[in-house]
């Protein structure tokens, strides 16, 4: 990745896989090896952790759809988007707060949103 778009671009194609295997491939592009998951559900510490929470949340609504909602803003290796997850008739937005190295991996994402009242939340494992 060579800019910030690129980057965050790729991160939201890496959440619309079908398979273990291809999160894994796809987060890997643009994940730091220690790189950390935030979200008020959960703690991830690296691309095996994070791959294994979005195939576990996938298989919770195999239909839903990520897309960039707003451009990333950024500057000095901080930045923000807003994503939008489609799913069922349904659409949910959410705000990532992320850190980002030199070579455009990101290092820390802090996530916010909202889930369906009758998300089951017990089923993604938490940690």
């Amino acid at each position: 990745m060579n800019t910030v778009e690129e980057m965050i671009t790729q991160y939201v194609i890496a959440w619309n896989q079908k398979d273990l295997a291809s999160y894994k491939r796809e987060f890997s592009k643009i994940w730091a090896e220690e790189a950390e998951y935030i979200d008020q559900f959960g703690h991830y510490n690296n691309v095996e952790e994070l791959a294994t929470f979005a195939y576990e949340s996938l298989k919770i609504i195999p239909d839903r759809v990520f897309e960039i909602h707003k451009k990333a803003e950024h500057h000095h290796n901080y930045g923000k988007y807003e994503w939008k997850a489609t799913f069922g008739g349904g659409v949910n937005i959410g705000v990532d707060f992320f850190e980002y190295d030199d070579n455009f991996k990101i290092t820390k994402l802090v996530s916010f949103f909202s889930l369906p009242e009758d998300y089951p939340v017990e089923k993604l494992g938490l940690n």
